[in-house]
């Protein structure tokens, strides 16, 4: 009884341990050798024959594969595909090879399932016009084996044999990777061991002229067609952009308003606009961005119907956070816009909030939400007669014909190298890079392009000295003006994208007192003030959605190598 108990228990024990081990066994493979027997023919082309031994390990394996570029060749010619001394005809099933043509050529063996054992893969392949005519020599540049395949390999041997009647000038060169080099009579022979994955090899045999091929392959004089008219290609580029270019700028010229513009530096505020409209006329009327609503946001809250928290009761793991108040329900006298951001700010789909944390600002800023604002500040910008409608609609237009040159560049980029590479190679190119630079320049011009009425543009014109006079500060290249100059003028150094430079600026300078709305918890002085900036940075960074609302080149062979 006992026995068979046990009996029972070491069979129940070899099925739950053993088999999942089995089955959890590591699939792997290696290369016992992978030998290479290069022969070159007098007409420049090379008899390859492939050998690799692989030795397999684990769960089944189906498939090996061999990628061969025919870049700087006339085109190869697979000869035979075997696995142990088995020629595999074409197909694919298991015991058939599979053949795919391109600008790499993919051979994949289709094998029985095959786990742990070792099989030898033969591919025998003719590659045409090899050798080449360079530097007064009939040059052989050849990488045997691939740029990829992530298995080891043991040991690799590369024999090259060439015509008794060549004259090799002198002993071949490994320009790429290492390999023992012997030479004998008309045979060179690169031997390497321990070959890690990915490590290829690349060398180098030059002839005397003539004494391998009597005219260069037709891939070399293709090629030099090809950079004969590059000069053309690059002409052409250069002159398109010349062309789009002087059409960028004579579309400015003529239809940028001429005004005259005060190099005079302001101390003081021009006029009494809000501080987010002084912002958005500075930007020649461009959309509202986040910059304008921080400044909205600052004047409310200098105007007490904000404030500013530092909270205390932050995770372990959040960064410093701040939460706006309304301290005024239903304020009277606001601005159309002004009223729009407390609805951005609290209105909520669960009714209307009284607080709002910053790091959720980014949130809001976005979609319908953000509507909330500009749509209002756009309106007034409107109703007081400082948009001209018909430069709003020729600047549309400008920035929309931008987007047809990125358009064209890009098909440019992408189908002039696919259709016309075998004869021009890739210098078609110069014309979609030429068409890039050109989306580049329209739309910097169309973002320079005012829409505002000479009015409005002489009033911009008298505001962008104000902005001089705080960037300057900033930079410590003016003076202090008032005592009260950081809180009286920080909306506008918000709305004109300083905000975070502003206080930075004079915490550097000592300064110490904070607007009143401000609320740091249990600070004061320098530390209430580094509070402060934090939180400048903090509301600057959070609306930012809105703000604009290898060694074997030159050589035949590679290609890429694995299994699975």
């Amino acid at each position: 009884m006992w026995r068979k108990l046990i009996a029972l228990m070491v069979i129940f024990g070899t099925l739950l341990f053993g088999v999942p081990a089995v089955l959890a066994q590591d699939k792997s493979y290696s290369a016992d050798r992978f030998d290479v027997d290069v022969v070159v023919q007098s007409d420049g082309s090379l008899l390859v024959t492939e050998t690799v031994v692989f030795t397999f390990v684990g769960e089944p394996f189906t498939f090996v594969f061999r990628e061969l570029p025919t870049s700087k060749t006339d085109g190869i010619e697979i000869l035979s595909a075997s696995v142990d001394s088995r020629t595999y005809p074409a197909g694919t099933n298991a015991g058939q090879v599979e053949i795919e043509d391109g600008n790499d050529i993919r051979i994949t063996w289709h094998i029985e399932p095959t786990v742990n054992t070792s099989r030898t893969f033969v591919l025998e392949y003719r590659m045409l016009g090899v050798v080449r005519q360079e530097d007064g020599v009939d040059l052989l540049r050849y990488q045997p084996l691939p740029d990829e395949f992530e298995y080891t390999i043991d040991s690799s041997t590369v024999t090259v044999t060439y015509p008794t009647v060549a004259n090799l000038l002198e002993t071949p060169v490994v320009t790429t990777g290492q390999a023992q080099v012997d030479r004998g009579g008309n045979m060179v022979t690169f031997s390497r061991q321990n070959v890690k994955s990915d490590e290829t090899m690349v060398f180098a045999m030059q002839f005397a002229e003539g004494s391998l091929i009597s005219a260069p392959p037709a891939w070399q004089v293709r090629r030099a067609e090809q950079n004969a008219l590059g000069p053309l290609w690059i002409g052409a580029g250069v002159f398109i952009l010349v062309v789009g270019s002087l059409g960028a700028w004579w579309v400015y010229r003529t239809h940028q308003p001429k005004t005259h513009k005060s190099t005079a530096v302001l101390y003081e505020p021009p006029n009494d606009l809000p501080p987010a409209i002084a912002g958005v006329l500075n930007g020649h009327g461009a959309k509202p961005a986040w910059s304008n609503a921080l400044a909205t946001l600052f004047d409310l809250a200098d105007r007490g119907i904000l404030s500013i928290e530092e909270v205390e009761d932050k995770k372990w793991y959040q960064g410093q956070d701040f939460v706006i108040v309304q301290q005024k329900m239903s304020p009277s006298g606001l601005r159309p816009h002004e009223q729009g951001l407390l609805d951005l700010l609290f209105e909520t789909k669960k009714g209307q909030e009284t607080a709002v944390k910053m790091s959720k600002l980014s949130t809001m800023v976005s979609g319908k939400q953000w509507k909330k604002f500009t749509e209002p500040l756009e309106a007034e910008l409107k109703a007081a007669g400082y948009i001209d409608a018909a430069r709003k609609s020729r600047r549309n237009w400008v920035m929309a014909g931008s987007i047809i040159f990125l358009i064209i560049g890009t098909a440019a980029m992408i189908g002039l190298p696919m259709g016309l590479a075998d004869q021009f190679g890739a210098w078609p190119v110069a014309i979609g890079m030429s068409l890039f630079i050109l989306f580049a320049v329209w739309l910097t011009m169309g973002n320079a392009l005012t829409i505002l009425t000479d009015e409005a543009k002489m009033m911009a014109d008298e505001w962008q000295g104000f902005h001089d006079y705080l960037k300057d500060v900033t930079h410590k290249k003016a003076a202090v003006g008032g005592t009260n100059i950081f809180n009286q003028f920080l909306p506008y150094a918000a709305s004109y994208g300083l905000l975070h430079q502003w206080a930075k600026f004079f915490e550097k300078e000592g300064w110490t007192e904070v607007p009143p709305y401000f609320q740091a918890v249990n600070r004061s002085g320098s530390e209430s003030m580094a509070a402060f900036v934090a939180m400048t940075g903090s509301s600057s960074s959070s609306g930012g959605a809105a703000a604009g609302a290898g060694g074997a080149a030159g050589a035949a062979g590679g290609g890429a190598s694995g299994a699975g």
